[in-house]
């Protein structure tokens, strides 16, 4: 291939698209090679309801809009969903993320695909941010007033940009304009995209690293063992869009039926700007910029003021991402020679949710630039050498963590932070012995105990039997009957419930949930039956 340009290899080296792809893709595990087929599912499902919330938005009138909205039939269902699912698409872009720069995607043949993929990191963040601000509502004034502060404070052009971003004080002009940047964004979105899920089929999917000797490029060979993409990966991939469209409907309609919700985490706008309750609400902006806030509030970001506090915090994280195939050069995927960019991932993930919990308790709080510099030194001091020793054990050979190391790496974090909430938790539960509280805690200390025991078993393996008995053909016909029967029951049941009241709306999004969940588990198991997979 020599010095081709990636077009001319284009051209003419043509690829098979869609490819065939190993069984281990479509077997236990190997739903984290489809995180990215998952934020594909997500964001159509966002345009599709994109699409129904803007027959009924008016930015001349944008909070009423939005109210009036949950009292059209499903209209809250489809309001939620569409909130949550913008939640859930920007979860799974972390983790693909994170996955990619764990096991080294971000590697020769990969870099163009990488950088894609943070653009596409950007793109969902921003699209986020318009969308949330556009409800009109108290957080939603939160969310505009901290990005105008930001937007003003650009060098030289900080109040063109903002006028051109925000509008000029008015708020048909800040609603206008919200809605106009949500939809650009969202097709920049889908161009992108297309251009990242082409570039992951040219390259070929990420394969094991053991399968090419841990060396780069690391590029997946059709053996000719490889099963046809039909059926195969056509009815996983209609598994994986159930199982996905399942959390976008579930999630967020438990989280409905739930009392005292804080505004943050609510599926519907909160309070307007002119309501007497808006002064008792904190000032938030999205949950996802929580961590940005939270920046803002450190000594030195009063010293450089918004936007360079911005360029600090957040800026320098995403050079730092652009220029990791660039730097990082080395023709191994193995760990320990590229320890330190795992260790930045473990540690960019700590500063994420550390941040945003830190901003959710204490919104607005100034922080000293002592507490802010334990704050991220004190991990930098743990981490490092701990990856270090991690990878040096997994890469002499005596461990058999094989390619499960990336998964304690990316649990690591998470347990640490459930740790974190627990402490906060139990100590909240001592001072107050409130029901809430004590609910909160159990919940986390269940979680620290699952993730804890997760992690144990990644690293030491838990022992089970290792004889598994194949279910025969006449147990798939009865639990595949269960599951058809759930499901009817389930649509029997909700198909009487009211369409307007919200409660009704989350019972519906819960049952119908649970039929998305139904129908995967259903072809899961058919797929064991056919395919034996």
């Amino acid at each position: 291939m020599g010095n081709k340009s990636l077009l001319e290899k284009v051209m003419n080296e043509p690829q098979p698209i869609p490819r065939r792809v190993p069984d281990y893709m479509r077997k236990k595990g190997g739903i984290w090679f489809w995180t990215g087929a998952m934020i594909m599912i997500a964001f159509f499902y966002e345009a599709l309801t994109g699409l129904l919330i803007y027959f009924y938005y008016q930015p001349s009138n944008a909070y009423a809009s939005t109210e009036a909205l949950l009292k059209v039939p499903y209209g809250g269902l489809i309001l939620s969903t569409h909130l949550y699912g913008a939640y859930i698409m920007i979860a799974l872009v972390y983790i693909h993320l994170l996955r990619n720069m764990f096991v080294g995607a971000y590697k020769k043949p990969r870099e163009m695909q990488w950088l894609s993929g943070i653009l596409l990191l950007v793109l969902t963040v921003a699209v986020a941010y318009f969308g949330y601000s556009m409800t009109g509502d108290v957080l939603s004034a939160d969310a505009t007033d901290v990005g105008r502060g930001i937007a003003n404070g650009f060098p030289f052009i900080g109040k063109y940009l903002s006028l051109i971003v925000l509008g000029t004080g008015t708020d048909l002009s800040l609603f206008t304009r919200l809605e106009g940047w949500h939809i650009v964004l969202a097709a920049g979105i889908m161009l992108i995209f297309a251009m990242h899920f082409f570039l992951a089929e040219y390259n070929t999917i990420m394969p094991h690293p053991k399968d090419v000797n841990y060396k780069v490029p690391a590029i997946d060979k059709d053996d000719g063992m490889y099963k046809p993409w039909y059926p195969h990966n056509l009815i996983y991939m209609i598994q994986v869009t159930l199982f996905t469209l399942a959390l976008i409907f579930i999630i967020p309609s438990v989280i409905a039926l739930l009392p005292n919700v804080p505004p943050l985490f609510s599926p519907f706008p909160s309070v307007s700007v002119s309501s007497p309750l808006a002064s008792s609400i904190p000032p938030y902006p999205p949950w996802f910029l929580l961590f940005v806030y939270k920046e803002l509030d450190f000594g030195i970001s009063s010293t450089l003021g918004p936007f360079w506090a911005v360029v600090l915090f957040t800026g320098m994280p995403l050079i730092y991402l652009l220029a990791i195939p660039y730097f990082e050069r080395s023709q191994t995927l193995k760990i320990r020679p590229r320890h330190l960019i795992v260790s930045t991932g473990i540690i960019g993930v700590f500063y994420l949710i550390g941040l945003s919990a830190w901003g959710a308790l204490q919104p607005g709080i100034p922080v000293s630039n002592i507490e802010g510099l334990l704050f991220f030194v004190v991990p930098l001091v743990i981490i490092i050498p701990l990856v270090y020793r991690l990878a040096v054990y997994v890469d002499s050979g005596k461990s058999k963590l094989g390619d499960r190391v990336w998964k304690i790496y990316a649990i690591t974090p998470f347990i640490a932070f459930i740790a974190i909430m627990s402490g906060i938790a139990l100590y909240a539960t001592l001072q107050n012995p409130d029901f809430y509280y004590l609910t909160a805690l159990i919940f986390l200390l269940v979680v620290l105990a699952i993730s804890t025991l997760t992690a144990y078993g990644l690293i030491y393996g838990l022992k089970f039997d290792p004889v598994q008995k194949k279910m025969s053909s006449k147990g798939h016909v009865v639990f595949g009957s269960l599951f058809g029967i759930s499901a009817i029951a389930i649509l029997s049941v909700i198909s009487v419930f009211q369409t307007t009241p919200q409660i009704a709306q989350a019972l519906y999004g819960v049952g119908l949930g649970l039929i998305f969940l139904t129908g995967s588990a259903t072809l899961k198991l058919y797929r064991s039956l056919a395919f034996s997979e």
